[in-house]
């Protein structure tokens, strides 16, 4: 007779026909409308409804121990980046290039970044600057190891980078609120107004260029603050706050798919700009790896559907720009963050880390049911959700706190004298997924391996993948098991939850919208 059963939703008993399933299959899933995750592995003893005392600011204390990885410097080429498993990618968050949005990462830059990454075979770690003018410092620093954020190949400070061939062109045009007296209809009525920009841009070398070309005209240039993106300048243009700004007509285009206070005045003479990839000027074998990428899908399908779902899609771009689930618009992660908070503060654990896991487990979705019981954001099953006191799975605090007390009991099993936090936290994840007696197997198989039975990445994780081999299995107690998907589900957890704490703590407060009164 089998004993109480932990699935990756928590299930504390199983039904007949499930442990046969188990015996036969090691493994199964079903279909479901929440992710699938696989089946359980047997544990001595169901999770107690108490969790202990929280840490003081337990936020600080996880973020510390799971994203002190991003402070590390150093330089890489293809070699060690294969290495290590990780590309580290310096972007913007603006509504293009990268943004979170209702939970997940998106944009043009982080599509086409993920792609690369993916094709390379390694993690994806998104690397976002506070200003503009970081974007090639950070780089050149070692903070991250390629540039991938619509750089112009006339930018300041791109000629001490290495660069991939253009993959996107765009002539620069002034920009005005609609309908603006005086017009700005040459290049002599430049002078009619006083046009805002980032010092950093290329838009403003441009200017500058221009206003020495034409001195009668007068032009007057005024430098924004350089946290502003160009989406934020237009905006102070709209409002009246700004005469007028230039940038690239391929961003104003955008902004025109879903509201009509803006107008392209003038396109400035000169060649349009092109925007590359950057790398170190030493790591010409990434740089050689993202010229050859470039080459593959410029212009090609794939290409094409990142672009224009992002630039031409008129739904879309009015969407991204919702100040309500946008963090870098000034709202939150979720419709659920204030739920995060108050279960996270009971558990002792980040409420950041929770958000990861639920958008994880239903994709944010209070409703979701899995086809083998699992209910609400955090994917609990009935038996456990009576276990940790949850009286509705449906209902989103409920079904936070249930699953915080259970992370909270998960990790409790791994807190020993010598295992970092970090790695308890990785342990409780991969628990939560795939079972504590599948994550037993595979410590006890990483010790017999010569690993450390106390680590998760290049270790435990390692010795979990092995778990769907026959030669490890069968000296398993629990068998076989598809070790990848707990090993996935944890990197793709650890990934959000990093840029969910990059950007919280970036946001926390609104930049002004203007440095000083001239460039």
């Amino acid at each position: 007779m089998l004993a109480g059963m932990s699935t990756a939703h928590g299930w504390l008993g199983v039904s007949v026909a499930g442990a046969v399933a188990l015996l036969l299959g090691g493994c199964p899933k079903s279909e479901t409308t929440a992710p699938q995750k696989p089946a359980p592995a047997p544990v001595d003893k169901a999770p107690a409804a108490e969790v202990p005392a929280p840490e003081e600011d337990p936020d600080a204390r996880f973020a510390e121990a799971l994203t002190g990885h991003r402070a590390l410097t150093y330089e890489a080429d293809l070699d060690e980046i294969k290495k290590r498993q990780v590309l580290r990618v310096i972007t913007r968050n603006n509504s293009t290039s990268y943004f979170l949005y209702r939970g997940t990462e998106a944009g043009f830059h982080y599509e086409l970044a993920k792609l690369f990454a993916d094709e390379l075979g390694v993690r994806l770690e998104i690397v976002v600057p506070r200003a503009n003018r970081d974007v090639i410092p950070w780089l050149l620093e070692g903070r991250g190891d390629i540039v991938i954020a619509g750089l112009p190949d006339d930018a300041p400070r791109v000629d001490r980078v290495a660069v991939t061939r253009p993959y996107l062109e765009s002539p620069l045009v002034v920009v005005t609120r609609k309908g603006r007296v005086p017009a700005i209809a040459d290049i002599k009525d430049l002078g009619q107004a006083t046009i805002t920009l980032r010092p950093s841009s290329s838009a403003m070398k441009r200017m500058r260029d221009l206003a020495s070309e034409n001195p009668d005209v007068g032009i007057n240039l005024r430098a924004a603050k350089e946290t502003l993106e160009p989406e934020d300048v237009l905006d102070l243009v709209a409002s009246g706050e700004v005469d007028a700004t230039v940038v690239a007509k391929r961003l104003v285009d955008v902004e025109l798919l879903h509201r009509d206070d803006l107008e392209i005045a003038l396109t400035l003479p000169g060649e349009t700009v092109k925007a590359v990839f950057a790398t170190r000027p030493d790591d010409v074998k990434l740089l050689a790896a993202a010229d050859a990428f470039l080459k593959k899908h410029h212009r090609g399908t794939v290409f094409n559907i990142l672009y224009n779902r992002y630039h031409k899609n008129a739904r879309r771009a009015e969407e991204v720009r919702s100040e309500d689930l946008r963090i870098d618009k000034g709202g939150g992660i979720s419709p659920w963050d204030d739920a995060f908070k108050e279960g996270a503060q009971g558990a002792g654990l980040d409420w950041r880390l929770l958000a990861a896991q639920a958008y994880q487990e239903s994709r944010f979705n209070p409703n979701a049911k899995s086809n083998f019981g699992a209910q609400g954001l955090m994917q609990i099953m009935p038996r456990t959700a009576r276990e940790v006191g949850v009286k509705d799975p449906f209902d989103p605090l409920d079904s936070i706190k249930g699953g915080a007390k259970y992370m909270a009991w998960l990790m409790s099993r791994y807190d020993k004298p010598d295992m970092k936090l970090k790695d308890r936290v990785r342990f409780a994840l991969a628990a939560y997924n795939v079972g504590p007696g599948h994550l037993d197997d595979a410590r006890k198989l990483a010790e017999k391996e010569g690993l450390d039975d106390g680590r998760w990445f290049g270790h435990v994780e390692r010795a979990l993948r092995l778990l769907s081999k026959p030669r490890y299995y069968r000296d398993a107690k629990y068998g076989y098991c598809r070790g990848e998907e707990p090993v996935q589900y944890v990197s793709q957890i650890q990934s959000r939850y990093d840029n969910y704490v990059a950007m919280t703590d970036e946001n926390a407060g609104k930049p002004v919208a203007v440095e000083s009164s001239s460039p």
